[in-house]
C-alpha cells in the first residue's frame, strides 16, 4: 500500500525549481510555429520534420550554460540530422531497418556516459530515428525530411541568440570546461564502464525487440512502440519502473484528452495547432519538474503534428494504449533479465 501511495505522490509532484517557465513559451512557440507556415504554404510533409526538430533542438537547452548552448544546440541538430538521414536511408528495408536500430540504440545508450545533456541528445537522436523509420503511409518520407529537421533547429538557435542578446542581464561566468574531451570520456569510463556497456546493450536489445514487433507484424504507426521504448529507458531499475508508470499513466491522460477534443471541440488544423503548442509547452516546462505532465505534453504534440498529415488518433485509441503498455512491458523485462542476470554472476 504504501508503494502504491509512493508512486502516486510521484505521479503528481512538482519539481517547482525545476519549472522552465519563460524559455518554454519561447521554444514551444517555434516548434508550433513553424508548423503553422508550412501548413499555409501548402508543404504538409514538413509539418511533422520542422515541429520535431525545433522542439528537440529546444529540450537540448536544458542545462546548458547560455555561453555554451547555441554550440551545443548546433551539435545537437548535427545528430538529428544524421539519425534523420540513416532512418530515410534505411526504412524501405525492415531487415535493415532493424539492424541499424540496434546500432543507433547501442550508441545512444552508450554517450550517456559523457554527461546528462550529451545522454539527452542520444536518447533524442534515437527518437528521431524511430519516427523516421516508421512515419505512417500519410506522409511522404525523403531527403527533405531531413533538411526540415535540420531547418527547425536551426530557427530555434537562431531565435536563441537573437533572444539571449538582447535580454538585459547577464548569463554570468560560465562553469569551467571539463578538463577532458568529450571523446576521451566516451572511452576512459573508469568506475561507470559496466553500468553504461549494460545500458548500451539493454537499450539495444529492447529497441531492436520493438522495431522487429512493428516492422515484420505489420502494425499500423510503427514508429510508437519504438519512439516510447527510446523515451522510457533508463540505467537504472527504480528510475525505469518510475518512468514506465509515468509515461503510460501521462500517455493514457494525453490520449483521452485527445479523442475528447477531436470528437467534441473540433478537428481543424488550427485547433490541432493549438494542442500541439500546449503540448510542446508542457513537455519543456515540465521536463524535469513532472514526467507525467511532461509525457502527456510531447503524446500531445505528436499526436496533434501526425493528425495534421492524415494520421488521425481518434481511430486508433485502443492501439496506441496497448502499444504503450507493450513498450512498457518489453523495457521491463529486458531491465529485470539483466539485473538478474548481475545477480547470478555476482
Amino acid at each position: 500500500m504504501a508503494f502504491g501511495s509512493g508512486i502516486g505522490r510521484q505521479l503528481i509532484h512538482v519539481e517547482k525549481k525545476n519549472l522552465l517557465i519563460r524559455r518554454s513559451i519561447r521554444t514551444a512557440a517555434v516548434a508550433t510555429g513553424l508548423p503553422l507556415i508550412a501548413w499555409a504554404l501548402g508543404v504538409p510533409d514538413a509539418i511533422v520534420p520542422l515541429g520535431v526538430g525545433a522542439l528537440f533542438v529546444g529540450i537540448s537547452e536544458s542545462n546548458i550554460h547560455p555561453v555554451r548552448r547555441a554550440r551545443f544546440m548546433l551539435w545537437t541538430t548535427a545528430w538529428l540530422m544524421a539519425t534523420s538521414a540513416l532512418g530515410f536511408l534505411v526504412a524501405e528495408n525492415p531487415f535493415v531497418v532493424v539492424l541499424a536500430s540496434a546500432v543507433v540504440a547501442a550508441v545512444s545508450g552508450w554517450v550517456g556516459v559523457a554527461g546528462p545533456s550529451v545522454g539527452l541528445v542520444g536518447v533524442l537522436s534515437l527518437v528521431l530515428f524511430t519516427i523516421t523509420d516508421g512515419v505512417p503511409d500519410s506522409m511522404r518520407l525523403s531527403l527533405a525530411t531531413v533538411a526540415f529537421v535540420g531547418l527547425g533547429g536551426l530557427v530555434q538557435v537562431a531565435l536563441f541568440l537573437v533572444v539571449n542578446r538582447l535580454r538585459t542581464s547577464a548569463a554570468g561566468t560560465p562553469p569551467p570546461r571539463a578538463p577532458t574531451t568529450l571523446w576521451f570520456r566516451l572511452t576512459h569510463l573508469g568506475d561507470q564502464r559496466d553500468m553504461f556497456v549494460r545500458h548500451a546493450l539493454g537499450v539495444m536489445i529492447a529497441i531492436v525487440v520493438a522495431t522487429a514487433i512493428s516492422q515484420f507484424l505489420e502494425v499500423p504507426h510503427q514508429y510508437w512502440i519504438p519512439m516510447t521504448v527510446a523515451w522510457i529507458f533508463k540505467p537504472d531499475l527504480k528510475d525505469t519502473v518510475m518512468r514506465v508508470t509515468e509515461r503510460v499513466v501521462g500517455t493514457l491522460a494525453a490520449i483521452g484528452v485527445a479523442f475528447v477534443w477531436e470528437t467534441y471541440v473540433g478537428s481543424s488544423h488550427g485547433l490541432r495547432l493549438i494542442v500541439a503548442g500546449v503540448g510542446a509547452y508542457l513537455l519543456l516546462a515540465f521536463l524535469t519538474a513532472n514526467y507525467t505532465v511532461a509525457t502527456f505534453g510531447v503524446t500531445s504534440f505528436v499526436l496533434a503534428l501526425f493528425a495534421m498529415v492524415g494520421d488521425l488518433y481518434e481511430q486508433t485509441v485502443v492501439f496506441r494504449l496497448l502499444a504503450t503498455l507493450a513498450a512498457g512491458a518489453i523495457v521491463l523485462v529486458v531491465i529485470f533479465a539483466a539485473r538478474q542476470r548481475k545477480s547470478r554472476g555476482s
